[in-house]
């Protein structure tokens, strides 16, 4: 009877011992799918990048301002400094995992707007005298003007931008660049019909003194640009 008994306690002892056995599989399994499907999704946020300009075309040409430059008076380009430029405002681009690790989850086009909500908005006069900081380039992307037809724009002839599900139109857009110092930061768009800015005398001025702009903020990494971008004012300098 007694090794009866024994027989029994030594059969439940390998019953549990499998059990555990079996638990332990299972977690480690667990641990290690969320493990790879964890590591999964950083090497695809590393391998997706984002460039803030995509959704801008090419221009017919670029306007180069240097740190601190009137507005009104862009640095003279041959076809070299075109290139460089078309070359630096397409380098800006960043991947989503390191915006992540900086808190940046916003990669999309948006309005400035202040503490309530609503839209800055820019005169015409406001938009003609935008110009760099002691710290800042800008760029202006140069389209085809707008055709006017009995005073409106025609905006076949435009270019567009979403932004904040609304459509922006343009033939123009001042790009104000600062240094981003290796890390996400933001630039800010100036998207304008010229026509509209330079045009004070069409219709009585009337839509000259009730066109406005809002500037458009977007997410990018500066750092490689800005270096350029002082090369090229360096190249310009010294003919």
């Amino acid at each position: 009877m007694a090794k009866k008994n024994k027989t029994i306690k030594k059969t439940n002892n390998v019953t549990v011992t499998k059990s555990a056995h079996r638990t332990s599989n299972i977690i480690v399994s667990v641990v290690g799918g969320i493990t790879a499907l964890i590591l999964i999704a950083i090497a695809v946020l590393c391998a997706v990048r984002v460039d803030p300009l995509d959704k801008l075309e090419s221009p017919e040409r670029y306007d180069f301002y240097d740190l601190g430059k009137s507005s009104t008076s862009p640095e003279s380009t041959n076809d070299n400094i075109q290139s460089k430029l078309r070359n630096a405002m397409s380098d800006m681009d960043f991947n989503i995992m390191s915006a992540i690790l900086q808190w940046n989850w916003d990669y999309s086009y948006n309005f400035v707007r202040n503490t309530n909500g609503d839209k800055i908005k820019m005169s015409a006069e406001e938009v003609d005298n935008i110009a760099p900081s002691s710290e800042q380039y800008m760029v202006e992307y140069i389209y085809k003007s707008a055709e006017i037809v009995d005073g409106e724009v025609q905006l076949s002839s435009v270019k567009s931008l979403n932004v904040d599900g609304e459509t922006v139109y343009f033939d123009r857009v001042k790009v104000l660049i600062g240094n981003s110092d290796g890390s996400v930061g933001e630039i800010y768009l100036y998207p304008y019909i010229y026509d509209r800015v330079k045009n004070k005398v069409a219709d009585d001025g009337v839509a000259y003194e009730t066109y406005t702009v809002t500037a458009v903020k977007v997410r990018a990494n500066t750092s490689d640009t800005y270096v350029a971008l002082g090369e090229i004012a360096t190249l310009i300098k010294n003919g």
